[in-house]
């Protein structure tokens, strides 16, 4: 039963092309392929071979080598454009070993002297045959290999894409997340030193005592509203200009930047200071190769103060002096509203107090 299975698979796999035309040599070679189960088609040049080989698909090749009608190349020419994977042998009755060798290089892989080797034909056929085979299952298995590594490799670069995102992400993250730790620190901070100082004075003194360290010396003036439109200053600092012109400076640049900034919500930054004295129309020299910081300090929707900051832009602030410097507006102006209410409340009671102190004495000593 085995034997019989194995016929059927070699009678069904081992289709012969069978190329030449010298009859009697022709049907030497077809009896003995066929004899051993081959199915042989004959063809007598390879003007035939590309109707044949489109039309039908074989497992092996065998053509003359000395054929008045074709080369060998012409027909591996021909078999490299139509069935390359197709194994190509030779026969001929007059062995020349130059010509052998020259259908050797062109890509046979096996050659039959006739009629010497026609006994062996049949058999050497088979041997070619899964040959052929082996070598396409090794090349398939090295294309689904090849396929197999160019996946894996493009996942591995997919993954490492995603890893290297996912890192930047988390540093990024854990930046950020530093970043936040640090201003709420600071925000602790200085929300205790300003919640001990219940005078306006000494919460100011204190305000830009530590802003000075957060964020460096820089020139200061802060402006406190004093009724419905008018402001003052509260305090500044003069980092690096002459007394008396920086004195001039901030009496004169109240009046025209207050109104401005005690509108905006936010602190803003100019890197030009030109730009700056041009927006609040101030005099550009002023603030000619400086940096300005404007900040607005609110509470319950009412602007409190209105603070400038500005120094040479070779020391420019940065990023985390911005953080620093919105960190401390918020709770700058909440406290100072909290001053002020309080301040306000005494206007309100300690009259009446001494009033009453008055005639209770008055009616004590009566």
């Amino acid at each position: 039963m085995n034997e019989m299975n194995q016929e059927t698979k070699t009678t069904k796999l081992s289709n012969v092309l069978l190329i030449g035309s010298m009859p009697k040599t022709i049907d030497a070679i077809r009896a003995s392929l066929e004899a051993e189960n081959y199915v042989v088609e004959h063809i007598a040049s390879v003007s035939e071979f590309k109707t044949t080989v489109q039309k039908d698909s074989f497992d092996l090749i065998v053509t003359a080598t000395d054929s008045s009608k074709f080369t060998s190349s012409d027909l591996f020419e021909m078999v490299m454009l139509l069935t390359p994977e197709t194994p190509v042998v030779g026969y001929t009755e007059k062995p020349d070993p130059t010509q052998i060798i020259e259908f050797v290089r062109l890509g046979g892989v096996d050659f039959f002297c006739i009629p010497e080797d026609l006994q062996a034909i049949a058999g050497r056929a088979q041997t070619v045959i899964e040959s052929a085979v082996e070598v396409a299952d090794l090349k398939e298995s090295a294309d689904a290999n090849a396929r197999l590594y160019n996946s894996v490799t493009e996942e591995l670069q997919r993954v490492s894409d995603e890893n290297d995102s996912l890192c930047n992400d988390l540093a990024n993250t854990h930046c950020e997340t530093d970043k936040k730790m640090k201003q709420v620190a600071i925000g602790a901070e200085f929300q205790t030193l300003v919640n001990q100082e219940l005078e306006v004075e000494s919460m100011l003194r204190t305000a830009l005592g530590y802003m000075l360290t957060r964020i460096g010396a820089t020139n200061a003036a802060v402006y406190l509203r004093e009724g419905e439109i008018d402001w003052g200053i509260g305090a500044y600092i003069n980092y690096d200009r002459q007394a008396e012109q920086f004195q001039s400076l901030i009496d004169t640049l109240g009046p025209i930047v207050c109104p401005t900034v005690s509108c905006e919500t936010g602190t803003k930054r100019y890197k030009d200071g030109e730009v700056f004295a041009t927006t609040v129309d101030a005099d550009p020299i002023d603030f000619s190769g400086s940096e300005v910081v404007t900040v607005s300090c609110f509470h319950e929707e009412r602007c409190m103060a209105v603070l400038v900051l500005f120094r040479g832009d070779t020391r420019p602030f940065g990023e985390e002096a911005m953080d620093t410097i919105e960190t401390i507006r918020e709770i700058f102006g909440t406290q100072l509203g909290t001053i002020l209410k309080i301040h306000r409340r005494a206007e309100t009671t300690w009259p009446s107090e001494f009033i009453d102190d008055d005639d209770w004495s008055q009616g004590k000593a009566a």
